[in-house]
């Protein structure tokens, strides 16, 4: 029986909805992993700054999370770009935003005593979505899924040429409005979770879960319009 492959074509989903909803959750995974495991998920170079943290005090306990996360965000990195050769569906992008829905769903149900495993499970999942979103635009404008560094550096540039241009266009603040929402976002993701999680506790992850299911539908719907 022949194997059937699909021409997948690469299209940049350029909505602004996207961009916030994702934005959001990277802030939000970040800091609920960060306050229930020690460690992050999404920006693996703060995991290198904590780790060198940690390792001045002797602090090895608190080092392992941080560990496990960049293995498992390597493994979901390395994964992601043999799925994105594979060409096995148009809904390839959709498929792995699976792993870090599932994952945040059932993080609160599991044992107390599983910290490694369940932050190894997130960090998985976003190290896929690093590598199936990445070239992700907003409007025309690349910037960077989960994180915010890069987009701040981004957002302050296109002020400054905005701000110092003699002939300035609306184009031109278009794109210092679009890298400050996803900015924005971020910050608001964080700031929310941290704020939520005194009432829900472990539960406030399925905030993210939310936030990332309404992303979902809106890559699928995209994925619709290349086929079509």
């Amino acid at each position: 029986m022949q194997k059937k492959f699909y021409k997948v074509v690469s299209v940049s989903n350029n909505s602004r909805l996207f961009a916030i909803l994702m934005a959001f959750s990277g802030g939000a995974l970040d800091v609920y992993s960060h306050n229930y495991f020690h460690g992050l998920v999404a920006t693996q170079t703060g995991n290198i700054i904590l780790m060198a943290s940690n390792l001045s005090q002797y602090n090895w306990q608190q080092m392992l999370p941080k560990i496990v996360s960049i293995i498992l965000f390597t493994v979901g990195f390395l994964l992601g770009i043999l799925l994105k050769r594979s060409n096995f569906s148009h809904y390839w992008r959709s498929y792995t935003m699976l792993p870090v829905i599932l994952s945040s769903v059932i993080i609160p149900l599991l044992s107390q005593n599983l910290h490694l495993f369940k932050i190894g499970l997130l960090a998985f999942g976003s190290g896929l979505l690093m590598l199936t979103f990445t070239g992700t635009q907003i409007e025309g404008n690349p910037y960077t899924i989960m994180m915010t560094s890069g987009n701040y550096r981004k957002m302050l540039n296109e002020w400054y040429l905005y701000l110092t241009s003699r002939n300035k266009t609306s184009l031109q603040k278009r794109n210092a409005h679009n890298y400050t929402i996803v900015v924005l976002s971020f910050v608001i993701g964080a700031c929310l979770l941290a704020f939520v999680s005194l009432a829900l506790k472990k539960y406030s992850i399925w905030i993210v879960t939310f936030t990332f299911l309404l992303a979902l539908f809106i890559e699928i719907h995209q994925a619709k319009k290349t086929i079509r």
